[in-house]
């Protein structure tokens, strides 16, 4: 049985280089977080908060999403987003329902003009990202940088 050489030891940065890959990956982020957000309100008039709410309720399918979590998926305050889910209750495009199984919970669910506003704002974005990202980084990079990302805090900690 041949012997299996030992993972050589990671090498670790400097503080600066440390701070400055840091810096980068936030910046990059967050520019890119913005221009695509701008582009979603430009074609659709939808506020950058209200196209997080509306997308995630239409990824969840037919399925109700409490309001807790989507608070916490958009990492908004309670207070703050109470407001939207008003907003965007009395824009006829997200129906509040109160759980089947937990008095304490309501859920949200897109209406069929919620479920509209939110394909075409989502088609816009995945057209943005296919013209800024991809490009860029190619799909298998695009690929390796939500392994990354994931591994740091992705989609699984904010699940309830």
């Amino acid at each position: 049985m041949a012997s299996v050489a030992p993972l050589p030891e990671p090498e670790v940065p400097s503080s600066e280089e440390l701070v400055e890959s840091w810096t980068t990956i936030v910046l990059a982020y967050t520019h890119l977080s913005r221009v695509l957000t701008a582009k979603v309100e430009q074609a659709t008039g939808m506020p950058g908060r209200s196209f997080d709410v509306l997308v995630r309720l239409l990824r969840a399918g037919d399925q109700p999403v409490s309001l807790t979590k989507l608070t916490r998926t958009i990492s908004f305050s309670s207070g703050g987003f109470t407001k939207l889910a008003d907003r965007l209750e009395q824009a006829g495009l997200i129906q509040r329902q109160p759980s089947p199984t937990d008095r304490r919970v309501t859920n949200a669910v897109l209406t069929p003009a919620g479920r509209a506003q939110a394909e075409k704002a989502l088609a816009v974005f995945v057209t943005e990202l296919r013209e800024l990202v991809v490009p860029r980084l190619g799909a298998d990079g695009l690929g390796v940088l939500a392994g990354y990302m994931e591994r740091l805090g992705g989609p699984e900690h904010c699940e309830d």
